[in-house]
């Protein structure tokens, strides 16, 4: 549950949040397009699609927050 804070606390940073944001856009339409390209070129669009859409913007801005977080506290504890 603390992780979960600290990454809320970390996504707030206004710098944090646009460098998550487009690394989460660009990763996550390439993602889209790669992995959904029947569905949304066919125009059938279930409700499971949407949440692997949803995923696939979700997680790089996760990843991307947790390598921020990591590099806040290498910084802190003196490391890199």
């Amino acid at each position: 549950m603390r992780l979960l804070s600290r990454l809320w606390h970390s996504a707030k940073r206004p710098a944090v949040a646009r460098r998550c944001f487009v690394i989460a856009l660009t990763v996550g339409s390439l993602l889209s397009v790669i992995n959904q390209w029947d569905a949304l070129s066919g125009g059938h669009m279930p409700p499971v699609v949407w949440l692997r859409i949803a995923a696939n913007y979700l997680v790089p801005f996760a990843v991307s927050n947790l390598g921020a977080l990591a590099s806040f506290d290498s910084e802190r504890h003196g490391g890199g």
